[in-house]
């Protein structure tokens, strides 16, 4: 057999320079994840889904209510945000960003799977930006409300913790990343909201353990709970709610997102 194979180099180039490809059609909505488990549901939910894979994160785009809608799991906290949505807008060039995730609630009326369609995000160095609301939130139902959304550095599991927060920056709900999201968009004059659902109440203390786990990707959660449990076996009703209310929350927020991809203009 005649011919000659690919180098190494030749073979890195060709991945990068498929990498760095843009998207065939520009996506109407981009969204950013932190966590594989927040958006399961929701890419399921998707049709003509197809996959591109990068050195550190994978897109996937599909089509929802004659939209094209492209998804990157970016992992948690601002830095690994930040990178997943430039990667984003690099690459799909959506109309609108969405940050899309988990929420511990700070306000004690905002319970479990509560829908909260921020109107502002703030951080803890207390840079503010206003979110457009172009769907209101009512017009989603499952009682969406609207609320701000305070961007934090660490898991917040204590109910004191969060009361304190509520206290100092009259914040609704908090999350990792969306402060982030924000500013890449405002920076890139990108259209940008946050939908969130309300996985921890406000009463509620997280064990230390499954606080933990809940920052880490899927394939550490396994082996960490795995260590968690045989440690402290009791552990294992802990890891088996968490399993089974971060089920419901990512299911009632596919349905709050693809509603709100269907409403947009």
């Amino acid at each position: 057999m005649s011919g000659g194979s690919q180098s190494d180099g030749e073979k890195s180039s060709s991945s990068d320079a498929a990498w760095r490809a843009p998207a065939p059609v520009a996506a109407d909505v981009g969204i950013v994840a932190a966590l594989g488990i927040e958006v399961g549901f929701l890419i399921d939910r998707l049709t003509n889904v197809r996959k591109y894979s990068g050195p550190h994160h994978s897109v996937v785009e599909g089509e929802y209510g004659g939209k094209l809608v492209a998804l990157v799991v970016a992992g948690v906290g601002r830095h690994a945000a930040r990178q997943g949505t430039q990667l984003l807008l690099d690459g799909h060039h959506p109309r609108w960003v969405f940050s899309v995730g988990f929420g511990g609630s700070l306000d004690p009326a905002l319970g479990r799977n509560a829908l909260v369609l921020p109107s502002e995000v703030l951080d803890l160095d207390g840079v503010r930006t206003t979110l457009e609301q172009p769907v209101p939130p009512e017009s989603i139902g499952l009682g969406t409300r609207s609320g701000r959304l305070l961007t934090v550095d660490q898991i917040i599991r204590t109910a004191a913790e969060k009361a304190e927060l509520r206290a100092r920056y009259d914040a609704d709900l908090v999350d990792m990343e969306t402060s982030a999201v924000a500013a890449v968009c405002e920076a890139r004059k990108v259209r940008f909201l946050a939908m969130r659902v309300i996985s921890d109440d406000a009463t509620t203390d997280l064990p230390p353990e499954v606080a933990a786990l809940m920052t880490k990707p899927a394939s550490y959660q396994v082996g960490a709970a795995l260590r968690a449990i045989w440690r402290r076996p009791s552990r294992i009703k802990d890891f088996w709610a968490l399993h089974e209310h971060a089920q419901e929350a990512a299911d009632r927020l596919a349905v709050g997102v693809t509603r709100l991809v269907e409403r947009l203009a």
